[in-house]
C-alpha cells in the first residue's frame, strides 16, 4: 500500500483527536486503522476498540488504547460500532471497510442508523462505489436521494471541517 495513505491518515487522526472526536474502530493495531489509533492516541485522542473475541491475539490487538471491547464475531462488532458512533467515515479500504460501510447505509435507508456516513474519497478510491450507488439510483433501486444516505469527500481539510460543524 502506498505511503501516501499512511501519510494522508496521519492527517486525518492528528485532527479528529485535536477536535476532541473519539475514536471508535476494529482495535487492531497493524494497517491503516491501527495507525489511525496510534496517531489519535499520540495526539491525545479517545479510541476505543471493538474487536472479536477469536482475533484478540497479541500482535492483532491494539494494547494501548483508551478502552477495548471484546465481542463475539464481526457482526457484533458491526453492531458496537454503530451504537457507539454518531458517524461512520470510510477511508479507502479493502472488504473489511466495503462490508462496514455499506451495512452502515443499509441501515441507515431502514431508519436503524441515524448517524452521518462520510466516505473519505482520497486519491478517488471510492469512485466506482459512489459511481454504483448513482446507477442504482437511476434505475430505482435506491430510493432516498444518495445526499440523505452519506456525503462524500475528497480532502481530510473539508472531511475534518464537515465534522466540525
Amino acid at each position: 500500500m502506498s505511503p501516501l495513505y499512511f501519510s494522508e491518515m496521519e492527517q486525518f487522526a492528528s485532527g479528529l483527536a485535536k477536535a476532541g472526536h473519539k475514536v471508535v474502530y476494529g482495535g487492531a493495531c497493524v494497517g491503516l486503522m491501527g495507525h489511525l489509533a496510534d496517531v489519535a492516541l499520540s495526539h491525545g485522542g479517545v479510541v476505543r476498540g471493538v474487536i472479536p473475541k477469536y482475533i484478540n491475539k497479541k500482535g492483532i490487538v491494539h494494547e494501548s488504547l483508551t478502552e477495548l471491547l471484546v465481542v463475539d464475531n464481526l457482526l457484533d462488532r458491526k453492531r458496537a460500532m454503530l451504537k457507539e458512533s454518531d458517524c461512520a467515515v470510510a477511508f479507502p479500504g479493502g472488504i473489511g471497510t466495503i462490508d462496514e460501510i455499506t451495512e452502515a447505509l443499509a441501515l441507515k435507508q431502514l431508519g436503524e442508523f441515524s448517524g452521518q456516513i462520510l466516505f473519505y474519497n482520497f486519491l478517488d478510491s471510492w469512485r466506482p462505489l459512489l459511481d454504483f450507488f448513482e446507477e442504482l439510483q437511476l434505475r430505482k433501486m435506491i430510493s432516498q436521494p444518495l445526499g440523505q444516505l452519506y456525503n462524500s469527500f475528497d480532502n481530510s481539510e473539508d472531511l475534518l471541517e464537515y465534522l466540525v460543524v
